[in-house]
């Protein structure tokens, strides 16, 4: 292993740390905001919040440059995984900051999330920029990629509609529902990293253009409506709770991009040993942490 990819590593898993730490800091904002202001003024009083504030800039800003890094470094299918190590500060911090309770279920089920994001991450499934560039160039990987995000905005559509029928789950459905776009800003941010040089030096094509706009002002759209559907959702769950199940589809989707949208080989014959656990791992802790029954709340 480089230092290149050790370096790609280590931003992956700072990213993670920074990003469960800094929605920790806002969890708590959002429970002293619940307090204060049950009916109205709740997203206003999270601005003037300090301590929320404090916690948009660690998670969104410090967090996002560490995860961008990183993904420029060693690509879509190993970073989410990386980013997950952030759970273990989240299973802690819970409970000691947020005095939220977590029952044998639940701490098992971040056990199993921890163990296998490692095993996924084991599995030594890196994407460079060339490769990317590649890709792009492919009509038939366009046509993959397209398909791949309708499918996966399609099921983050399925869970807006899940949670206006099922309102005692609504935190765990805003969760899940962040986890699928999450799951498109960490594929798409690769192509921007990857073609964004040479459009902003006047070098692109047509087509590179669109995939940069497209790109840019998807991942503007995703950050922005999971940092505010985060709070909502802070709101009627726990945030040892919601996190987690965000990371189902964004330990899933990785796979897929490295075998049907890149169309790529794994690395070792033991990689399949790893990518099959990791992922049967993540789906069984994904459901283990959304059985808590919410907490009603009046809006």
């Amino acid at each position: 292993m480089n230092f290149h990819y050790l370096a790609g590593v280590a931003l992956g898993i700072l990213g993670g740390l920074l990003t469960q730490g800094g929605q920790l800091l806002e969890k708590k904002a959002v429970n002293q905001a619940r307090v204060d202001h049950p009916v109205k003024g709740f997203m206003r009083s999270l601005f003037k919040s300090p301590v929320w504030v404090v916690g948009f800039f660690v998670g969104l800003g410090l967090g996002t440059a560490a995860y961008m890094l990183a993904q420029s470094m060693i690509g879509p299918a190993l970073v989410p995984g990386l980013m997950a190590s952030g759970l273990i500060i989240l299973a802690i911090g819970s409970v000691k900051m947020n005095n939220e309770e977590m029952n044998r279920s639940e701490i098992f089920g971040v056990f199993i999330m921890i163990t296998g994001v490692v095993f996924l991450g084991l599995s030594g499934l890196g994407i460079n920029s060339a490769q990317v560039r590649t890709t792009l160039a492919d009509r038939n990987a366009l046509t993959r990629i397209i398909i791949f995000t309708a499918g996966v905005f399609s099921f983050f559509l399925i869970t807006r509609l899940l949670l206006t029928l099922k309102k005692n789950r609504r935190g765990m459905f805003i969760g899940l529902g962040n986890g699928f776009l999450s799951s498109l800003s960490d594929f798409w941010i690769n192509p921007l990293l990857a073609l964004v040089v040479l459009v902003l030096g006047g070098h692109g094509t047509l087509s590179q253009v669109i995939i940069v706009g497209f790109a840019a002002s998807l991942l503007v759209f995703c950050a922005t409506f999971i940092t505010w559907q985060n709070q909502v959702a802070f709101r009627y769950a726990q945030a040892s709770n919601i996190i987690p199940v965000a990371q189902v589809p964004n330990q899933i989707s990785p796979v897929i991009v490295y075998f049907y949208v890149f169309a790529l080989t794994p690395p070792r014959p033991i990689s399949i040993f790893y990518i099959l656990a990791g992922t049967i791992l993540t789906i069984i802790a994904g459901f283990l942490l959304g059985r808590r029954q919410e907490v009603p709340f009046t809006e």
